[in-house]
């Protein structure tokens, strides 16, 4: 069984709008479930910023000694394209429509395209991925649930959840009956939808009519699940009625995880998830980067351009994950310099057999590194900890290292691979042009010394001028 810190974790709780102390239902078990991609085009790097977040949840639960089980869904039908008006195509069908191939092609090109992207991200794979054209029978069965309590209602082929039926709708997100009703969050246009009992009820479960290639037969006709309910499916099934977090970026708050709720708790009657924690927006200049809007940059546009992916990890780890990082050339390229340095500062460090035990100056970084990543992660803090740990004079050497790679555990900058420098073999001739030139310096011979530094040079090394004299690299 896991050794779990004394140390308090405390994350920033959507529902009950603070920052709460961490207590897991099962402890050392800690069960996470991760709103996925929708694998219909490219996964960018906005979508990237979110499920790096999670990832950094996940490592700093283990880091603290938890078991940690997470499950991060694929989106591979009934997401629309127009989400919070439940309009538009599905967004699958759209992109086959458009492309002439099947629907099950893109999901299956993208899905690989998003794992591959990840892993360049450092980010680890989730204990399960499950799809959502798996669990049709799941959802089917929890939409019976729902119609048998009264919960959803059937009308022309769809099913609807009856919005009004749910008396704690609106609690995660603000958004109640009375604000939608009015108007708000951009719902005016459900209004259209002339079979539903109330514009705020959403869809359960869609007819589908012969054009679509994703139907299924049901007992309420032909069609296939509407988005919201297919993580419901999931997460019940894997992770049970009840469960300790739930991530995803904050466009999800409404209407996705709102909905869930209220299909979750419909059922079992439990509050469903402990702990929401959402994500912030990535912004290209200063405006949300969105496939919709056509701005967007991907993992393997920044590798194609020489920027290590490893670099836009590290460009995120400045920003806490409730703020916007507006993603410019500038601060990505400081990124790969601050990643570059630390990598060459541990370089510098030798690998050692240590006793195990830290020294009072390293317990007191690594006291204030775990608190900064137990603090809702506080990974700016975390990360200025990690490059003062590289460079401290306080510290020896094997210390230093043996620091940085344990707060790396939850950094994830992948620095376990950065190995120590091997000294150069420096030839008794070089040396003798070294000892030539620190001689023709102090002589004020400029011209001797620098036909020497080219000759040094033109045997492949660097000569670096130093108050102790010529240094070869």
């Amino acid at each position: 069984m896991s050794t779990i810190s004394p140390r308090p974790v405390y994350l920033y709780n959507t529902l009950t709008r603070s920052k709460d102390l961490f207590q897991p239902l099962n402890p050392p078990r800690v069960t996470i479930y991760s709103c996925g991609p929708t694998v219909y085009k490219d996964i960018h790097i906005g979508n990237m910023r979110t499920f790096t977040m999670t990832d950094w949840v996940r490592r700093m639960l283990e880091y603290n000694g938890y078991d940690v089980f997470l499950v991060r869904n694929i989106t591979d039908v009934g997401h629309l394209q127009n989400d919070t008006e439940e309009s538009g195509e599905d967004k699958l069908e759209h992109a086959a429509r458009q492309t002439g191939r099947s629907a099950y092609e893109i999901a299956a090109h993208y899905t690989q395209q998003y794992i591959q992207e990840s892993e360049a991200l450092n980010i680890l794979p989730p204990h399960l991925s499950p799809k959502a054209t798996d669990h049709i029978a799941e959802m089917q069965a929890m939409i019976e649930k729902l119609v048998e309590r009264d919960l959803a209602y059937v009308s022309d082929g769809n099913v609807y959840y009856d919005v009004s039926r749910f008396p704690n709708y609106g609690a995660l997100s603000g958004n109640t009956i009375e604000n939608l009703r009015e108007g708000g969050h951009g719902r005016q246009q459900m209004e259209i939808a002339e079979d539903k009992a109330a514009p705020e009820d959403f869809a359960l479960w869609k007819h589908g009519d012969a054009s679509r290639q994703m139907n299924w037969s049901s007992p309420w006709g032909t069609g296939f699940p509407g988005w919201h309910i297919e993580c419901s499916a999931m997460a019940t099934k894997y992770l049970g009625e009840q469960f300790d977090i739930h991530t995803g970026g904050v466009d999800l708050v409404f209407p996705h995880h709102e909905d869930e709720i209220a299909q979750s708790e419909g059922v079992s009657g439990k509050r469903p998830v402990q702990v929401w924690v959402h994500g912030e927006f990535l912004d290209l200049a200063n405006s949300k980067m969105s496939r919709s809007l056509g701005n967007v940059i991907l993992v393997r546009t920044l590798a194609e351009q020489g920027i290590d992916p490893l670099a836009f990890r590290y460009l995120m780890l400045t920003a806490h994950y409730r703020t916007k990082l507006n993603f410019t050339e500038e601060s990505l390229t400081a990124a790969q310099n601050g990643l570059n340095n630390l990598r060459a500062d541990l370089a510098e460090l030798p690998i050692q057999e240590g006793s195990g035990v830290w020294s009072d100056e390293a317990e007191k970084l690594h006291a204030a590194f775990h608190e900064a990543v137990n603090n809702d992660l506080e990974l700016p803090t975390a990360l200025s900890l990690t490059r003062e740990a590289a460079r401290s004079s306080k510290l020896a050497p094997d210390e230093r290292r043996r620091l940085v790679l344990d707060f790396d555990r939850v950094l994830g900058l992948r620095l376990d691979e950065v190995q120590p420098k091997v000294p150069r073999q420096i030839s008794e001739e070089a040396l003798s042009l070294v000892r030539q030139r620190d001689e023709a310096r102090a002589a004020r011979n400029w011209k001797l010394s620098d036909q020497l530094r080219d000759q040094l040079k033109a045997m492949g090394f660097e000569v670096r001028d130093t108050p102790k004299g010529t240094e070869l690299v």
